[in-house]
């Protein structure tokens, strides 16, 4: 095999779930100049075996496993192992459309990017899942406006060379490592391309069991946190890593979106005339 343009490295941790439809979406792209590195932190489910019996799928596949599950410590180790031109970092409980590969390369070609990412959307039709992803595309796109700007570590690309010169993931920092290392790597002189499509679809998983506020206060902390003060290098509060976390979920009753939430989604329309 020549070597691919892109080294998709996928970091799990008791994935049986949720990687084969990872790797399903990925055996359907379009776009072929691509390795497969699954770096696992020594699961206890099937996810291993599910790696494997994609073997014979992929021109290139690649699975580590490794004593520790520290996600930082795995996308380095994946990228260490890579030959590719461009790393695609993404999480295990992602899927991708058949072009967004494609997307992505003549995206590289025509901007000449070193860093990118997609807007995203949830693998739910609840409301309160599709506002987080709103929240999502709509916050990426303010950070970009404020010099700013994050990546979701779920959904990074970045050129081998400048993620080299930044020394990777700092495997020190607790929470948001993603935008650490987009933070270093505009210091650096690299500004982060957004695409609009295509979307790369989340699990909603963890609003589900942990609830779409508090979830989404936690990641506005760590934001502001990285934003004002650097680097977090001592949790601020708890967010484990691992498929085996959802496993007894507790579900976040559905419905429509309250009184709160829909001035809140108006007052965006208004004030940034976003189309959600």
């Amino acid at each position: 095999m020549k070597r691919p343009f892109f080294t998709i490295v996928i970091p799990t941790l008791n994935e049986e779930v949720y990687l084969p439809r990872l790797l399903t979406s990925l055996a359907r792209q379009t776009f072929k100049s691509f390795e497969v590195i699954v770096v696992d932190g020594k699961s206890k489910d099937k996810t291993v075996e599910w790696a494997k019996s994609f073997t014979n799928t992929f021109p290139k596949l690649t699975i580590i496993v490794h004593s520790s599950p520290n996600v930082c410590m795995q996308r380095n180790l994946g990228a260490k192992h890579g030959t590719g031109e461009y790393f695609i970092f993404f999480d295990a409980d992602v899927t991708i459309p058949r072009t967004f590969l494609s997307k992505e390369y003549h995206a590289i070609q025509e901007k000449r990017s070193m860093l990118l990412t997609t807007f995203v959307r949830a693998d739910s039709d609840d409301p309160r899942a599709q506002f987080a992803a709103a929240i999502s595309n709509v916050g990426m796109d303010i950070a970009v406006f404020i010099n700013k700007p994050f990546v979701g570590g779920y959904n990074i690309t970045m050129h081998r060379g400048l993620f080299e010169q930044i020394h990777g993931f700092d495997e020190k920092v607790v929470h948001a490592e993603d935008h650490d290392l987009v933070q270093r790597a505009m210091k650096a002189g690299v500004r982060v391309t957004i695409l609009r499509a295509p979307r790369l679809s989340f699990s909603i998983r963890r609003f589900e069991k942990e609830g779409y506020w508090s979830l989404l206060k936690k990641y506005t902390t760590a934001t502001l946190f990285v934003f004002l003060r650097g680097p977090i290098k001592k949790a601020l509060y708890d967010y484990p890593m691992g498929g085996q976390e959802y496993a007894g979920k507790v579900t976040v009753p559905k419905g429509g979106f309250t009184a709160f939430e829909r001035r809140l989604i108006t007052s965006i329309k208004r004030v940034l005339a976003y189309k959600l």
